[in-house]
């Protein structure tokens, strides 16, 4: 009886370990997901935020004259792009916790056109980000981020 007891305590702690350590299927596609997000804004191909965010999208905060939804995102992306070249996003982290996805990531280029109201210096810079997405049917609903603008205005040598 004792033996049975402790094998079944043991059996249950190896399922409650595994269901722990296995991430469900919602994660492991919500992190494929959110991939395409930094791979729409790296590669230039704004249409590939019609598979990862929901129309009606929130931005938060937007992005100075940005409009609402997931379309007002588009000529953003095709912004920066004219703004940095080789503009480029790398996920250094990405921590999938169901309904929520929160990334750490590098954005990379070269200023190359006016940003933030200064001239381009042809430099270039690198910054971190930290992203929070949150996931609804199997879309992003809203966005919350914050990057190191200022550190890359030093790096671009807008105060000089």
């Amino acid at each position: 009886m004792i033996l049975n007891t402790l094998r079944m305590s043991a059996l249950a702690l190896t399922i409650t370990m595994a269901a722990v350590a296995t991430p469900s299927l919602a994660q492991t596609t919500n992190t494929q997901t959110i991939k395409l997000f930094y791979d729409a804004i790296s590669q230039d191909k704004p249409d590939l935020l019609d598979k990862v965010l929901a129309k009606n999208w929130e931005d938060v905060p937007p992005n100075p004259g940005q409009g609402l939804g997931r379309d007002a995102m588009k000529p953003v992306i095709d912004g920066f792009h004219k703004t940095f070249a080789d503009m480029h996003v790398v996920n250094d982290q990405i921590i999938d916790a169901g309904k929520f996805v929160i990334v750490r990531s590098t954005i990379s280029g070269t200023q190359v056109g006016p940003f933030a109201g200064f001239k381009a210096k042809n430099q270039p810079f690198k910054v971190m980000a930290v992203d929070i997405h949150e996931f609804e049917d199997g879309k992003v609903v809203r966005t919350w981020h914050v990057e190191d603008w200022l550190g890359g205005l030093f790096q671009m040598g807008a105060f000089q």
